[in-house]
């Protein structure tokens, strides 16, 4: 999570789409731009999820099937994360 973050913090990228079965997605000036690479899967995203989210926020998730967080990264920058239920699987948008 630690690099996507870092990518769209110095890329200035308006937002970061992950979603299990797509290649994370940068949002730049309105216009997606999916990453090479593999597609999400559902164990990345529960991975990626873990490394943002305490155990409130994940429970949250499970219960209400959407939760929406402040996360600070590296103490430089903030983003708005909204994660929410896709079917089985974990979906987020980070601005």
């Amino acid at each position: 999570m630690d690099d996507l973050l870092h990518l769209v913090h110095s890329d200035g990228a308006d937002e970061l789409r992950l979603h299990v079965g797509q290649p994370p997605v940068i949002v730049l000036e309105g216009e997606q731009h999916p990453l090479e690479g593999p597609s999400i899967t559902t164990e990345d995203a529960e991975r990626l999820l873990h490394g943002i989210t305490d155990t409130r926020q994940r429970r949250d998730l499970r219960e209400h099937g959407v939760v929406e967080f402040i996360y600070t990264f590296r103490g430089r920058a903030s983003f708005v994360v909204r994660a929410r239920m896709e079917d089985e699987n974990i979906g987020m948008d980070i601005h």
